[in-house]
């Protein structure tokens, strides 16, 4: 993303020189405005090029490990009665990532140059997401930085545990089939030869489902490039489909089909969308705009989309449960829990239940996920073995036949 340099001054008179990360001039220009800010100059950064200018898997990005630790001691130093500015400079000499290091470099020149804090962590949001940021901005305004920083590490430590049960869910039935595709590819391409050659030398005719494993070996031999670059085409093409929010959010639709794993995955959406609401509305942001810090941290698509109307339905005078009554793939259990929270006046209190709620969902649904992907991956390699092995012994009962018959 570009850079801009700005200088713009305050209603007060002072002067700001910092820099934000943006699309284009334009959003720049109407993010100060809406700031207050008095725009004087905005000239783009030239940016340094290199490889993942054009590959941006190879894009440099802060681990969730490193955001945690940093929020951890940011609040300690905090605490302590240590100034910002020599606090983020004591944890940028601590810091490890170079990628961070250099980011926090950036974020104390913003601040010295009399950037406000949370404008110099906003140049910087592919580390630090919406609500990490609009809550760093509650707390530097209402002077409870320290409380908002602990807040933050909270959230952040149960999102980052939730995250990684469900992935581990996800990675284990990818690594089985792997392995099972690594056995199916050996007994093609270095067993299935040496039966080809036996009944070559017999002249045996052979039965419709040894001439398919055959042809199957064969192929992958001969024409390996052909299933490789069908692979990486295809991997091509559903990368840039992808890559495009309709594909994501025809993707992400069909994650919430699969029996066992598309309940997971909707209960981890739904504990990261009651947590992150909890934790802005507590931070002090108003109904409206926790609503929609949440909303776009929610990671799947379709579930965000389905989302989308909630926000202008509550600042028309709804409330939160009736909006979210529109919403196909929120549980009643949720819209009730919400409701009962907004008639009582206790809706933190409801949210938190309804993401430790769903954390033990989470734990329930990845144990029976893991417990049916052995029985299953022991089903599927052994069909797959079985009839690799029964294909090669056919054509041997067959010569065996024809041999006792000409007895």
């Amino acid at each position: 993303m570009p850079i801009f340099d700005y200088v713009a001054k305050k209603p007060t008179g002072e002067i700001i020189k910092a820099f934000l990360k943006a699309g284009d001039k334009a959003a720049i220009e109407d993010y100060l405005r809406g700031k207050g800010l008095i725009i004087i100059d905005i000239s783009l950064r030239e940016e340094e090029k290199g490889l993942s200018a054009y590959l941006p898997f190879l894009k440099k990005r802060v681990a969730t490990k490193d955001l945690l630790i940093f929020t951890k001691y940011f609040s300690i130093l905090v605490k302590a009665g240590i100034p910002v500015l020599k606090s983020l400079k004591i944890l940028e000499e601590q810091t490890q990532n170079p990628h961070f290091r250099d980011q926090l470099k950036e974020i104390q020149e913003a601040v010295m140059g009399g950037s406000s804090l949370f404008l110099a962590f906003e140049a910087h949001p592919d580390t630090f997401p919406p609500n990490y940021r609009n809550l760093l901005r509650i707390g530097e305004e209402s002077g409870a930085l320290h409380d908002v920083l602990v807040r933050l590490y909270t959230a952040l430590n149960k999102a980052t545990k939730l995250r990684g049960k469900v992935i581990g869910a996800m990675v284990y039935p990818m690594v089985i089939t792997l392995v099972a595709v690594a056995v199916v590819t050996f007994l093609l391409v270095l067993i299935i030869p040496r039966f080809v050659k036996i009944f070559e030398s017999h002249g045996a005719d052979l039965p419709p489902l040894t001439a398919f494993v055959v042809g199957a070996s064969n192929m992958l031999i001969h024409r390996w490039y052909i299933i490789i670059g069908t692979i990486v085409g295809g991997s091509l093409a559903f990368s840039a489909f992808y890559r495009t929010e309709a594909g994501r959010k025809v993707v992400h639709g069909l994650m919430l089909k699969p029996p066992v794993l598309g309940p997971l995955i909707q209960k981890y959406n739904i504990a990261s969308f009651a947590g992150n609401l909890d934790m802005l509305s507590r931070g002090g942001a108003p109904v409206s705009q926790s609503l929609k810090l949440a909303i776009k941290t929610i990671d799947n698509h379709a579930i965000r989309d389905s989302l989308s109307n909630v926000v202008p339905d509550v600042e028309s005078g709804s409330s939160i449960a009736r909006s979210l009554e529109k919403v196909d793939l929120m549980p009643p259990l949720v819209l009730q829990m919400i409701s009962v929270g907004e008639e009582t006046g206790n809706l933190n209190e409801m949210l938190e239940t309804i993401g430790a709620f769903y954390e033990e969902e989470i734990d329930a649904n990845v144990s029976v996920l893991l417990s049916l992907i052995e029985p299953i991956f022991i089903l599927f390699l052994g069909l797959a073995v079985g009839t690799i092995v029964i294909s090669m012994y056919l054509p041997i009962f067959k010569m065996a036949q024809t041999v006792s018959g000409h007895k």
